[in-house]
């Protein structure tokens, strides 16, 4: 049986999908089996569930060559190396992409221009892959200001590039409430940075989702061979960071709760 772009818009509604949404898509296609268009098909179902009110995102992340990834970067022909869907809907002409070596997005609709404009502009935020990935200005910061919805088309959370967001903004707290400006030198001079190793508060991804789930935050729904998941950036920012601060030894591995203990609870 094959899947129709019509079958793709129905499953983006029941996943919560609305006219004039900001989307962001994670996504397989080979998830669906076989689809009547291919890819294109599905990214004219994404752009018919947001209407031209709305803007569709998907991340053009360069992660294979990551550790030369800023040395080689070129926004228009350093591909996509996040699935078939993501570099085909980057190529498109009505496509804006972000100008950022490793965490870049594409973008289509009313918000295109600015979701994507300014990645680097302003605004670090210190951490395992680079200062400006996550910055303020970042497509990141912005998604999650207007409320994204985060879909993820038959791959696991996993992959939700907003928990790193997440963990930038972790880190960042901890840092802002080190008082003493040679400790926090000497902490930051320990965090992980890219090509540099470091402590890093890496977190599972499936915890997080089963949280979420728990607290009725995550809508699902299938699409032939494909499960879509569905949540809100700002309900996983914000749930994320309350309980990682709440316990962290749940969440984070030993060197990154040594370092927590070392320099900030101290401080406390």
């Amino acid at each position: 049986m094959s899947v129709t772009a019509g079958d793709i818009v129905c499953a983006f509604r029941v996943v919560g999908v609305a006219p004039s949404d900001t989307v962001l898509i994670h996504s397989s296609m080979k998830s669906f089996g076989k689809v009547e268009g291919g890819p294109l098909a599905v990214i004219q179902a994404a752009k018919e569930a947001v209407t031209d009110k709305g803007t569709v995102v998907f991340p053009t992340l360069v992660q294979q060559d990551f550790a030369n990834a800023y040395r080689n970067w070129d926004i228009c022909r350093s591909p996509s190396d996040v699935g078939l869907i993501t570099e085909t809907f980057r190529q498109l002409p009505d496509s804006i992409r972000s100008d950022q070596a490793t965490h870049s997005v594409a973008a289509w609709g009313s918000k295109a221009v600015d979701i994507t404009g300014e990645h680097s502009a302003y605004g670090p935020r210190m951490g395992v892959f680079g200062d400006y990935c996550f910055s303020y200005s970042s497509p990141w910061q912005k998604m999650y200001f207007a409320e994204a919805r985060i879909v993820f088309i038959g791959i696991d959370t996993v992959y939700n590039t907003f928990k790193h967001f997440s963990e930038y903004l972790l880190v960042e707290h901890y840092l802002s409430s080190i008082a003493d400006p040679r400790r926090k030198c000497e902490a930051m001079s320990m965090i992980a940075r890219h090509n540099i190793a470091g402590v890093w508060p890496f977190h599972d991804a499936t915890k997080t989702q089963a949280l979420l789930e728990e607290r009725g935050l995550v809508t699902y729904a299938r699409c032939g061979d494909s499960l879509l998941t569905s949540l809100k950036a700002n309900d996983y920012v914000d749930q994320v960071l309350e309980a990682f601060k709440q316990d962290p030894a749940v969440w984070f591995d030993r060197a990154f709760l040594a370092w927590l203990e070392r320099y900030v609870l101290t401080s406390y």
